[in-house]
């Protein structure tokens, strides 16, 4: 049994063991069918309702018109259909949910991700619906899937047909602020979380339980997430700085984040000579560039400069001594009173006491 679009005859699947039962699963106004075109497996998706972006978004892989859809007596017409590729594998969602207790394997997750996140970055057009069910993981790498609600370049307020998931889009999102940024936020939320489970599987355990994937952009937004303030704290213990900046992004009002790219990109540029670094200050931040360049990203709340080789810097309220390629080398705690290195030496009071720091990384209690 075959049916022709156009020029191309497209063979159903079925399921296996069953020539009844089509392979196919339903969305609120589309059904997505496997079936065999051009000698390979394709999605097709058939439209319950109109959906007049589908020529700009597809392209020459829209059929208008193509499948007649008799569903009862009252309901029947002719439905649209898209051609889109096939991906074996799995949902970045399931993905997750299988390795979210195993860090090293989270590690190279979340490493993908922001590859890919990066891409998408610098494209001219956005997704409008990224999360991870419309991710598929696949042995050659991520791919989107449901470009329903995209934004192509063009396209003006009007043309926003669908919002997104609420789970993963900033709160303030609508049809006025339908641009290129749209995804901003989501690449932020699920880059957060990837790198947090990556240090920290336990989070993995109230996935489940989660209606979010962790965090609630509503909360988030207004500071009153838990979970975005624990996963913060864990960044900022870890000395992770980069994915302590993305996280707090979390937090902003607006829902694009032109951060964000250089965050993902950022990666400090070694220099053999600490001596040559001073100290900058860039839009709220302190980073250590050469001749006006940043070769260490201006991503600390307080810094100071080199001495001895090694940096003091704060993140949230943790403090530690960086080396000339922005590397974490001592992390020293929560605390007050603690200067650069002097003959070797430095000093921080914390809550249990005070400490010496040793230029070696021996910390000792005094």
């Amino acid at each position: 049994m075959s049916r022709s679009l156009g020029n191309e005859s497209v063979y159903p699947l079925f399921e296996d063991g069953n020539n009844d039962k089509l392979r196919c699963s339903i969305g609120n106004s589309v059904i997505v069918f496997e079936v065999m075109c051009k000698g390979r497996k394709m999605a097709m998706r058939v439209y319950m309702r109109q959906h007049h972006n589908l020529r700009a978004i597809y392209g020459d892989r829209y059929y208008p018109k193509e499948l007649l859809i008799n569903a009862s007596d009252s309901d029947s017409g002719l439905a649209d259909v898209v051609l889109c590729d096939w991906y074996e594998g799995v949902s970045l969602q399931c993905k997750i949910e299988k390795v979210c207790t195993k860090p090293s394997k989270m590690q190279a997750l979340s490493q993908m991700f922001e590859e890919f996140a990066l891409s998408l970055l610098n494209e001219r057009w956005a997704h409008g619906d990224l999360k991870p069910e419309n991710i598929i993981f696949s042995p050659d790498g991520l791919h989107l899937i449901d470009f329903d609600a995209m934004y192509c370049e063009g396209f003006t307020p009007d043309d926003c047909v669908e919002i997104g998931t609420q789970q993963f889009q900033h709160p303030l999102r609508n049809r006025h602020n339908f641009g290129r940024d749209i995804d901003d936020y989501p690449i932020a939320l699920i880059t957060t979380v990837l790198a947090a489970l990556s240090l920290d599987g336990t989070l993995g355990k109230e996935l489940p339980f989660n209606d979010y994937l962790l965090i609630n952009p509503h909360l988030a937004i207004e500071g009153r997430d838990s979970m975005l303030e624990r996963i913060e704290r864990l960044f900022a213990e870890h000395g992770d700085i980069r994915h302590y900046r993305i996280a707090r992004l979390l937090r902003s009002p607006n829902i694009a984040l032109p951060q964000l790219k250089s965050l993902l990109e950022s990666a400090p540029q070694a220099t053999d000579s600490p001596e040559k670094l001073s100290l900058e200050y860039y839009n709220g931040y302190w980073g250590f560039a050469v001749d006006g360049r940043f070769v260490i990203p201006p991503i600390y709340d307080l810094a100071f400069e080199f001495s001895e080789g090694l940096a003091l810097v704060q993140v949230g309220d943790v403090w530690h001594f960086i080396d000339s390629t922005g590397a974490i080398t001592i992390t020293c705690g929560r605390g007050r009173n603690i200067k650069p290195f002097r003959n070797g030496k430095s000093q921080i009071i914390r809550e249990d006491g005070k400490f010496i720091i040793h230029r070696d990384g021996h910390i000792e209690k005094v």
